[in-house]
């Protein structure tokens, strides 16, 4: 899978789970997430991919942008 594929599924995911549109130009917090939301995706990407995040993936300063949770998803996959 290529990380346009993976971006492209998590706002798939995104969209589905949450109801909010991930892009590559706004933050996170930008697109409407909050701590819950974000929680709901992580647990939704690591069902769907089949991987768990190391805990210092999901500290926050790690998980700003849809790109950071791309970047993390293709190093467990």
């Amino acid at each position: 899978m290529t990380n346009k594929e993976i971006s492209e599924k998590i706002v798939s995911i995104a969209n589905e789970v949450i109801g909010v549109t991930l892009t590559e130009k706004e933050s996170l917090q930008e697109s409407g997430m909050d701590s819950l939301s974000l929680v709901t995706l992580v647990a939704e990407i690591e069902e769907r991919f089949g991987f768990s995040f190391d805990d210092d993936d999901l500290q926050p300063e790690n998980l700003k942008m849809l790109s950071d949770i791309v970047r993390i998803t293709v190093k467990h996959i």
